[in-house]
């Protein structure tokens, strides 16, 4: 019950997610538990995921994100497993279940889920899908999980793949995203985002040590977990004053990290008050470090299947007071921008973030990518919007980018922003 009650929280207080046959699943993590490689690799020998020897960070994505590439995923479920899937979806629950994974010719054993909080759908299932719930060390591509995501809200299924590489471009930490085609017992069941999930993979990629503790929701231990040590998170929760925060993370990175989401706007992340849609990394050196995660609210133009927008005010959202309506602002956030210097230091930041948020390429981007799904989503007989509300999402984003820039360009130049006041 506490766990609905928490994804509930997602969704603004004023509405009521649809489609309305569907209902939140009632143990949904956002994310599995993850068991780190047995044996830490000294420097010289790190390798990335398609085995190339690192030397700098981040390493490559895994072959599966290529930007070019629409992979084809097929999952073969045995008769009752693929109607205990349904019935799943119809009660709210997520559980593993064997199913047969097949891409390009390579096919292995794996359990599939259903996954998804406020974007559950049973119009359209989304999967994680694992290949190391049996062996935990077995590994796809070098990957342990594959995340197939199609929030009935983005109507562009693209939001994910546009605002990952803003943060790319920052030089912060990114999922690696594009998008893929299902097939489900042979019959092609639709197109969805094709997500990096954060785990111990995602820390080899990005970090040289990659051996600290991941949280979840600032809570969640996802990494390490066969010998807990959470006196990290627990000091950073006492924290409640600037010089204690700087001496356990790194604040010059969170500022960085914050601005980009307030630059997009991520209406239901982090920097909008929203307390699970977050990561953590203690790094060993760095202190805590914030990861972008779950972005597929972005870009304001997420709407309803009637088309009406989930939050109509994103364009105009002020980069440091605007809060989730259904959450509030994170009392960590409100503790370092009301301290002068780390508030200049945020806007400094967003003026970078702003400088990588160019409207023409982000919309160049959304119609390279269109045109490269356009035939597969057409052909989606699952999606829960229509080829007219794709099409009109598309404009809207383009239109919402521009805007957006304005709407920070003119807080830029008024100023008088710090420190800030709540």
């Amino acid at each position: 019950m506490l766990i609905l009650a928490i994804l509930a929280g997602c969704s603004p207080a004023s509405v009521t997610p649809e489609p309305t046959n569907t209902s939140p699943p009632a143990n949904d993590t956002a994310a599995d538990e993850d068991t780190p490689p047995q044996e830490t690799q000294d420097t010289a020998e790190i390798e990335d995921i398609s085995g190339t020897p690192v030397d700098e960070w981040p390493a490559t994505c895994a072959d599966i994100y290529e930007p070019d590439l629409l992979p084809t995923f097929a999952l073969d479920f045995e008769a009752d497993q693929w109607s205990g899937l349904q019935s799943d979806c119809a009660s709210g629950q997520q559980n593993y279940r064997p199913v047969q994974f097949t891409y390009d010719g390579e096919s292995v054993e794996a359990m599939a889920r259903l996954k998804g909080n406020w974007s559950w759908s049973c119009d359209k299932l989304q999967f994680t899908i694992s290949f190391n719930e049996v062996d935990s060390g077995a590994r796809f591509h070098g990957l342990r999980k594959i995340v197939l995501d199609a929030p009935w809200y983005d109507h562009t299924l693209l939001h994910e793949r546009l605002a990952f590489p803003l943060f790319e471009a920052r030089g912060l930490p990114y999922s690696c995203a594009n998008n893929a085609r299902l097939e489900v017992n042979g019959e092609y069941y639709g197109l969805y985002a094709n997500v990096e999930r954060l785990d111990h993979e995602y820390l080899e990629r990005h970090f040289e040590n990659p051996d600290g503790n991941l949280y979840q929701a600032g809570s969640e231990l996802k990494t390490n977990e066969d010998e807990p040590d959470t006196s990290d998170i627990e000091a950073l929760n006492r924290a409640d004053t600037v010089e204690e925060l700087s001496a356990l993370m790194d604040l010059d990175q969170a500022v960085a990290e914050w601005s980009m989401e307030a630059m997009i706007p991520a209406m239901d992340n982090y920097w909008a008050g929203v307390e699970i849609n977050y990561y953590l990394y203690s790094h060993p050196t760095q202190g805590f470090i914030y990861l972008p995660y779950d972005l597929d609210i972005s870009f304001g133009d997420a709407a309803y299947t009637s088309g009406d927008l989930v939050w109509p005010d994103a364009v105009s959202a002020d980069p440091i007071t605007y809060e989730h309506t259904g959450w509030r602002k994170e009392a960590l956030v409100e503790t370092v921008l009301s301290d002068l210097y780390w508030c200049e230091r945020f806007v400094e930041e967003l003026k970078l973030s702003r400088d990588a948020y160019v409207p023409e390429d982000i919309i160049a981007q959304a119609e390279r990518h269109d045109a490269q799904i356009r035939e597969a989503l057409q052909a989606d007989g699952h999606k829960t919007f229509s080829n007219s509300q794709h099409d009109q999402a598309l404009e809207h984003l383009a239109e919402f980018v521009t805007q957006r820039a304005e709407v920070v360009d003119a807080w830029l130049a008024e100023g008088g922003h710090c420190p800030a006041a709540w």
